[in-house]
């Protein structure tokens, strides 16, 4: 028997379980298990019978984001080996973010670098309340990657990302909460309840209009007004001409 994957995916009732698995090792991001989360997320987002992909990590980590040791070992070649990470790790949050159900993201322990964007890929994010997310890059010497300069500013705005991303201070899972980086946070004995609540209940609500809702909250940081409220537009006349919309709001309006 080979090694066992250090990215799991499990898909059952309508969930796609996306497992950062290699808590011996942090779950830190490697050219394996690089390739490993773009294999899962991929398998995620084209199987037609998933709602919901819910991405966690194992043990006490979410991802250190990328094995420092492992780029020292390729130091003949890093760039390459940059590179194969990258287009990896890119690839897996560009199918997360695409995606058109809902991603819910438990951190259930320290994020960073890399692991950072894998978390800000989420459309929910649930957070323990001992969680916290560094950024990590120039004290390695490194500039960001995996989506940070797109997600941050978006979220906080130039100033405050550029200040969390230079200055590498730790955030707790409170401070994330008051940035708007994470959704909620919960107590560590109350999370894998909450996290599994989440899921349930996006499991259960209509899966075109949580995609379409997800798609123009994604769309509107790069469109004008104008063009945005067409495509809201677009976006609504699309869902009530499905038979399950009118069945919907006859049910709303006897309430």
């Amino acid at each position: 028997m080979g090694p066992s994957e250090p990215v799991t995916v499990t898909i059952a009732d309508g969930v796609a379980r996306i497992t950062l698995d290699d808590a011996s090792n942090r779950n830190a991001v490697t050219v394996r298990s690089s390739a490993s989360f773009l294999r899962a997320s991929r398998q995620a987002v084209t199987d037609p019978t998933v709602r919901v992909i819910a991405l966690s990590g194992a043990g006490d980590y979410f991802s250190v984001g990328g094995d420092i040791e492992e780029f020292l070992a390729n130091d003949d070649n890093l760039p390459g080996h940059i590179a194969t990470l990258t287009d990896n790790i890119h690839g897996g949050i560009r199918h997360l973010v695409q995606a058109p159900i809902p991603v819910v993201v438990g951190l259930n322990g320290v994020a960073a670098g890399g692991g950072v964007g894998m978390m800000l890929s989420g459309d929910v994010i649930v957070a323990k309340r001992s969680a916290r997310i560094n950024s990590g890059y120039t004290r390695s010497g490194l500039t960001p990657d995996a989506g940070l300069t797109w997600f941050l500013p978006r979220l906080v705005g130039h100033a405050r990302a550029f200040e969390i991303m230079a200055f590498n201070e730790f955030l707790s899972a409170s401070e994330a909460l008051d940035l708007g980086l994470v959704s909620r946070v919960v107590g560590d004995a109350d999370f894998a309840v909450e996290f599994e609540a989440v899921v349930d209940r996006l499991k259960c609500m209509p899966g075109a209009v949580l995609g379409a809702t997800k798609r123009l909250l994604r769309q509107a940081a790069g469109a004008t007004l104008e063009s945005h409220l067409e495509a809201e537009a677009c976006a609504i006349a699309n869902q009530v001409a499905l038979p399950e919309t009118l069945e919907k709001l006859a049910s709303f309006a006897k309430r």
